[in-house]
């Protein structure tokens, strides 16, 4: 069992008075040391003076080397395997907190002012709807083809069509709409809806061609399509975004 020192076992030091803080530790633990051998009855290790420099001596015995030499034998005993491989100390690993990411919420789609003027103000045009937005690709603008295709797998909403349009439609019957196109012109233009195999797609045709022509549309444009009605009559914007 390990025994504190008291003063009694200073009684033979003698005080350097150039000794600094850790000049008095190494003596401190030398005079353990000392006790230490001494309740073995082994004799204890020779103490050894180094000068440093001139602001005074040292203390360092023979001990120090050895504490050393088992902390090292320590440290390799516990990076060897129970087969006496050695074996890399286990870091536990860090746990990353994971930032939330901010997520914006995109704001719902908006007709142009001009748009919104002409239709609510002077055409008196009510319940807008997002039906399509959707790039014009090169059958959009097959003057052979001359329609404008709205795949059902796009549409935002079918709630534009009140139930004697869609059944209208249904029954594979075309409807007569009218559009303004991206310059705000107004044209009569034909509305089918079209089941090709597992696909099913509103198509607005007739006089798609001239809407091509007069806009400009080409290859790549993104558009939107709106619907809204005038005296209950369904009518389409198409603004070129």
């Amino acid at each position: 069992m390990m025994e504190l020192l008291s003063l009694d076992d200073f009684k033979d030091t003698k005080i350097d008075p150039n000794w600094g803080p850790f000049d008095y530790l190494l003596h401190v633990l030398h005079v353990d040391q000392q006790k230490l051998q001494k309740s073995q009855n082994a004799p204890p290790p020779p103490p050894t003076l180094c000068k440093q420099d001139h602001t005074g001596f040292k203390l360092r015995s023979k001990f120090n080397n050895s504490v050393g030499l088992k902390r090292k034998r320590n440290l390799k005993a516990v990076e060897k395997g129970d087969d006496g491989d050695q074996v890399a100390p286990k870091l536990k690993p860090k746990r990353i907190k994971k930032q939330e990411k901010s997520v914006c919420p995109i704001p719902p789609p908006d007709l142009p002012p001009l748009f919104r003027q002409l239709i609510v103000e002077e055409m008196g045009g009510r319940g807008l709807v997002l039906v399509i937005q959707k790039t014009i690709f090169f059958s959009d603008i097959n003057p052979t083809a001359s329609r404008f295709s709205i795949p059902f797998s796009q549409v935002k909403t079918h709630d534009f069509l009140n139930e004697a349009e869609a059944k209208e439609l249904d029954d594979k019957n075309s409807m007569q709409v009218w559009l303004l196109d991206p310059s705000m012109r107004e044209t009569s233009i034909t509305l089918n809806k079209w089941v090709m195999g597992s696909s099913s797609l509103y198509v607005l045709t007739n006089t798609w061609n001239p809407v091509v022509k007069n806009n400009q549309l080409k290859k790549g444009d993104m558009v939107q399509l709106w619907s809204f009605r005038v005296n209950s009559l369904l009518c389409f914007a198409l603004v070129k975004l």
